[in-house]
């Protein structure tokens, strides 16, 4: 016999992920409708006055983490975006995510080094435009801009930018193949 909610999975559990999401909802700055979370999803702010948007239909599985370390830091992630297990965002200035972007899990964005080398900046924001794919296991690192519908692959360490449209790989990434299109 099949359990309730008929796809043979815990019964009920996308509604359980619905109302852990009305509940993150009540710890984040916007949050847009639909939002969706798993139970141990992190929401860690060293300073007042920092920020978290979620957009539209936004789903955070088991384990991610969201620290936010600065006055004014920020992370925004996209509409129909999802962080997969054990995914984590370091956040000193900004993090955004585009809109229908997957990442996969344990990948670490970071736009801190949270040192300084040389008297340079540690701190750098990181955009990762819509429709970009990162594989498990990969880490961003600050300043780097990622184009829309690119592709990060497993294991990679982007520190700097990737071209839209491009498959990266790589420590650190580089450009494997460019025009790719992924689903």
């Amino acid at each position: 016999m099949r359990p309730l909610g008929g796809s043979g999975r815990r019964p009920f559990s996308r509604y359980v992920r619905r109302a852990r999401g009305l509940l993150l909802a009540l710890r984040v700055d916007e949050a847009g409708s639909g939002l969706t979370a798993e139970s141990g999803v992190r929401i860690d702010r060293r300073a007042r006055g920092t920020r978290i948007i979620l957009h539209d239909r936004v789903g955070l599985r088991r384990g991610v983490a969201l620290y936010l370390r600065r006055r004014g830091a920020t992370i925004e992630i996209g509409r129909n975006s999802y962080l997969n297990r054990r995914s984590e965002i370091l956040c000193v200035r900004r993090v955004r995510i585009g809109a229908d972007c997957a990442i996969a899990w344990d990948v670490l964005i970071t736009d801190s080094d949270r040192h300084s080398i040389d008297g340079g900046d540690p701190d750098q924001p990181v955009e990762i435009g819509d429709h970009v794919w990162i594989g498990a296991g990969a880490k961003i690192l600050k300043g780097v801009t990622i184009g829309s519908g690119a592709v990060v692959a497993a294991g990679s360490i982007v520190s700097s930018d990737v071209p839209a449209g491009a498959l990266v790989g790589g420590v650190p990434a580089s450009t494997i193949r460019e025009h790719v299109e992924w689903s």
